[in-house]
């Protein structure tokens, strides 16, 4: 994503816009008609043209949604030696779509077959990547696997592609035991590279939410060891945050120790400050929480510093554009004797951080944690 002058709101929330799940296009299914004066026994005969057309498309799916068995079946077979040819079209792709969620689990591993000899095309076609992901999502259990062997051997092809990696983010959360193993393989000596990618940095992801840590062993090694580049990248960033806030209680407390080692660069650049925000938030309230208590407070004495010395870490974030963020971070996340003297720091440079924009938030944010726990 790109990064404009300002500050963006927080990673989870900046991601992506409002586009459909599973939809790189971002464009919304054509609305069914309620009413249309076509018939099927017209349009069965002409049923590849008439699916193209937006008009055919929409009676298509709106019969497939409401009809009787015998009629699907009619449709089904007259689309099927055409389905590869749909599924690339504008309005085609919706029906076959519609054809995926509607048919019974036979005919639905019937169009898959037709669909497998073209997969790799389909997965990086602007609309056959949505029926392959349709298909993904509909099969049944073996159906997907044997169509996650075809995909698993064009993983990093499909990776670098627009289109192409949607599909393979709905493989792992679609198949997150066997395709995550092998989407993982495929990874495993270039994951560096792929957590700074555009696109390789939402599979590792999807990898990190769906699939079983033990897989990802070698991937999460790879991007621990780059903390440091990671962090600091537009696309990595997101990566190193998905290992805090997923991966085991190992690769978190390793991420800390290295953020704890730069906290000042890192939490003064636009990027990684949002590492250091993440750090202090799974350490308190993320699952590991426990053991990385120590983790913690080891973090927090490295930002507050010595309370003596005018160049102390918070002294520096307090008035940085990016730093503050740390700041009020560290407000919401610090505890007991910590706490205490955090409150008693910007307190007494009260009067200093009005003058400032990063002071007044610093304040606000203060004052609203104190309030809260009155």
């Amino acid at each position: 994503a790109p990064l404009p002058a300002a500050r963006e709101e927080p990673p989870a929330k900046r991601r992506r816009g409002g586009k459909r799940a599973g939809s790189p296009a971002g464009k919304e299914e054509p609305g069914l008609l309620p009413e249309s004066n076509l018939k099927l026994d017209e349009v069965l005969p002409r049923l590849c043209a008439a699916a193209q057309e937006q008009d055919g498309s929409r009676f298509l799916q709106m019969k497939l949604q409401a009809c009787d068995e015998e009629d699907r079946q009619k449709i089904f077979e007259e689309s099927l030696p055409s389905i590869v040819k749909l599924s690339r079209d504008a309005f085609g792709n919706f029906v076959v779509q519609k054809l995926l969620e509607c048919c019974s689990d036979d005919q639905r591993v019937a169009l898959t077959e037709k669909l497998e000899s073209e997969v790799l095309a389909l997965a990086k076609h602007k609309y056959g990547c949505r029926v392959i992901q349709k298909a993904l999502h509909y099969l049944p259990h073996d159906a997907k696997v044997r169509l996650g062997m075809k995909l698993g051997e064009i993983v990093c092809e499909c990776i670098d592609d627009v289109h192409g990696n949607h599909v393979i983010q709905k493989l792992v959360e679609a198949l997150p035991e066997d395709a995550g193993r092998c989407v993982a393989g495929s990874l495993a000596g270039r994951a560096e590279q792929m957590a700074a990618h555009v696109y390789g940095c939402r599979v590792i992801q999807r990898l990190l939410e769906h699939c079983p840590l033990d897989h990802l062993h070698e991937v999460l090694e790879s991007i621990v060891d780059r903390v440091r580049n990671l962090a600091r990248d537009i696309h990595g960033n997101y990566v190193i945050q998905s290992v805090l806030q997923n991966g085991r209680e190992q690769d978190v407390r390793r991420i800390i120790d290295a953020v704890r080692g730069f906290v000042v660069e890192f939490a003064t650049d636009k990027v990684s400050s949002n590492v250091v925000e993440k750090c202090l938030e799974v350490a308190t309230v993320g699952k590991h929480k426990d053991a990385l208590r120590q983790d913690r407070d080891a973090l927090i004495r490295t930002v507050l510093g010595d309370s003596d010395a005018p160049s102390a870490p918070l002294q520096r974030l307090m008035y940085d554009k990016f730093g503050n963020y740390a700041v009020q971070s560290l407000i919401r996340y610090s505890r007991g004797e910590d706490w205490e003297e955090l409150r008693r720091r910007i307190l007494a440079a009260e009067s200093q951080l009005k003058g400032s924009a990063t002071g007044r938030h610093i304040l606000g944010t203060l004052r609203k944690v104190m309030d809260s726990s009155s």
